[in-house]
């Protein structure tokens, strides 16, 4: 039979095109210096498309440094949102995928498992301070959404907390015209961030860190690490140093080390204790002569 006229043969049905899902983020932390990122952060964020078996489960697939389907895409906050510098998309409107941001934003990374950082040794300013924060999150296993794919972030640096109270023979003024300097001793400033993990590791030599005073306290971000049998911190008054030794203390990602140091004028000592934001239960005080 011949073909009606404008008619092809094996024509196929027009077919839709599944519109693109564009990636959406929003993320929850404390920053030290207030309880929401600041306009003009940036994170930097890692998409791995999960894998499916013929159950039909969904498991996540392994964070490589390239190939991923976002690779270290560079989001920044501006008035409440996390903008990136063009659009992304989803996979498909099906494929789950696992989320990695970390902050602050590295813009040349040759190793996702070991992203170079360090923190100022001197501290001594609030943007000193601050500057030394290092935020890392993950949020697995999302499914596609035109919503923002919520990320919890957390600290990967401690925190010290250094309050210096007036003893015998001191008042808060006179105390305050003695006291000289206060120092955080033999710390390891350097650290590598394993994004794939969420851990960071300090590195490198040991030195000294002097820490920001916030008008009540003295403050300081450290990378983990151990201290074993050392001088942990010094303190000048009266022209004179006086050191708190400590057998062992562990600073940990996202824990806070409160030292309260007493400071007395007639005997030269200092009492010490020890607490913090996950407490270990362990009684770290002591009368230093």
């Amino acid at each position: 039979a011949s073909l009606l006229p404008g008619c092809k043969k094996n024509q196929l049905p027009s077919q839709t095109e599944e519109p693109k899902i564009p990636i959406k983020i929003s993320s929850t932390v404390t920053k030290v210096s207030s309880d929401e990122f600041s306009d003009g952060d940036a994170i930097g964020l890692y998409v791995v498309n999960a894998t499916q078996n013929s159950a039909g489960d969904w498991s996540s697939s392994t964070l490589q440094t390239n190939g991923n389907h976002l690779d270290n895409v560079r989001f920044t906050f501006k008035e409440k949102i996390w903008k990136s510098d063009k659009e992304y998309y989803w996979k498909d409107s099906r494929t789950k995928a696992d989320f990695y941001c970390y902050y602050p934003y590295v813009q040349t990374i040759d190793e996702v498992k070991a992203v170079a950082y360090i923190s100022p040794s001197n501290q001594g300013s609030k943007e000193a301070f601050e500057s030394a924060e290092i935020l890392w999150g993950r949020a697995e296993l999302q499914k596609p959404t035109s919503e923002s794919v919520n990320i919890i972030s957390t600290h990967m640096m401690s925190q010290l907390i250094i309050e210096v109270r007036p003893g015998k023979g001191f008042t808060e003024e006179t105390l305050k015209e003695s006291l000289k300097s206060v120092v955080i001793n033999g710390i390891m400033c350097h650290a590598q961030l394993d994004i794939s993990k969420g851990k960071l590791t300090a590195s490198g030599d040991m030195t000294d860190v002097t820490p920001y005073y916030d008008g009540q306290y003295y403050r300081a971000l450290i990378a983990p690490q151990k201290i074993d049998n050392k001088t942990l911190i010094t303190l000048e008054v009266d022209n004179l140093e006086r050191s708190l030794a400590v057998s062992s203390i562990e600073f940990s990602s996202n824990t806070r080390k409160k030292c309260t140091l007493t400071v007395n004028k007639l005997s030269e000592g200092i009492n010490v204790g020890i607490g913090g934001w996950e407490d270990d239960e362990n009684d770290y005080g002591g009368t230093l002569n």
